[in-house]
């Protein structure tokens, strides 16, 4: 068995740039400052290209021609300002880094269809990326792709008041849908830290889990349908909104996780809960079996005792 490496941050993200202070006046890095892209005194992110041995694939490169032809699918939807790409060329450790020069803003799926239709027809690589909110580099292109952003597809299309299914388009942001469905007695079945960042597509797209996993289980039992754009621009349509369906394969699973390789997800139908008419919490705090404080404990040995929450102003102390 190996032995486990304990995880090292590179230092740059704990120490922040100089003058830049949070609300404790501490510096702060990255890690604790979302504006952290454009912040001076960070250093450049290196190249992924230039970091790891990859190769790029025999993909055409992006010329004047397909320019033209994108902005008439998505009329000033198509940005080429260097300053503006940066960005969206790095992810949100900044770690990884890549030279994307088009960055592409549709509406709807039919302008997602014909942007993947000519791109499949002029074998140009694509990149989809909602929030880019991801730590694992997977939203930000290697070499010079071209970025797809839902950003723009942030509509809600329905909400059904009794069972809760909501159906909205993939760049809705989770916070603007958790106040959305609380205002009608719901909630997200899903909670994140970059709730205020993240798109429900990319959420479905990485099956991310969160805060309430739990208590409502994995998007692969919330998520009731999707419509996603295969990379020759097909539409696929498994938009439904019924909590069981038997009819045929269940494609929308593939779909779940798959990180945007197999399709572009562009619209979300999603069950949510009723409110909870309270919320309780408490400390978990791990003893031995006779009482003792766990790092007594044998392994193997401890088990959860529940402690309720001290009253509103009470100070927090430690057990002996």
């Amino acid at each position: 068995m190996l032995p486990r490496r304990p995880l090292a941050w590179p230092a740059w993200l704990l120490r922040g740039a100089p003058g830049a202070a949070g609300s404790w006046g501490r510096p702060v890095g990255p890690l604790a400052r979302r504006g952290c892209c454009s912040a001076p005194g960070t250093p450049e992110v290196p190249l992924t290209r230039e970091r790891y041995p990859v190769r790029r694939l025999p993909f055409s490169t992006v010329s004047k021609q397909d320019l033209a032809a994108f902005e008439r699918i998505v009329p000033g939807g198509v940005v080429t300002d260097p300053e503006a790409l940066q960005a969206p060329n790095v992810d949100w450790l900044r770690t990884l880094r890549g030279c994307s020069k088009v960055l592409l803003r549709p509406r709807t799926s039919e302008e997602v269809s014909h942007i993947l239709r000519h791109c499949h027809e002029r074998n140009l690589a694509v990149n989809p990326q909602g929030g880019n909110t991801g730590m694992v580099g997977g939203s930000v292109p290697v070499f010079d792709e071209i970025i797809l952003s839902t950003a723009r597809m942030n509509r809600v299309l329905s909400f059904h008041s009794v069972s809760g299914i909501l159906v909205c388009q993939a760049g809705c942001v989770l916070e603007e849908l958790s106040r959305y469905v609380e205002e009608r007695d719901f909630i997200m079945p899903l909670d994140l830290g970059a709730k205020g960042s993240c798109h429900i597509g990319g959420n479905v797209a990485t099956n991310a889990g969160g805060l309430r996993f739990l208590r409502y289980g994995s998007l692969h039992g919330t998520v009731l349908g999707l419509e996603v754009v295969l990379a020759d621009g097909t539409v696929l349509d498994c938009l439904t909104s019924l909590r069981k369906d038997n009819t045929g394969y269940d494609l929308k699973q593939l779909f779940i996780g798959s990180e945007g390789t197999l399709g572009i997800i562009t619209t979300v139908s999603i069950l949510c809960p009723p409110k909870p008419r309270a919320v309780n919490v408490a400390f978990l705090d791990a003893v031995g079996p006779e009482g003792k404080d766990h790092r007594g404990a044998e392994p193997g040995w401890l088990r959860v005792q529940v402690r309720p929450l001290p009253p509103c102003g009470a100070a927090l102390r430690h057990r002996d």
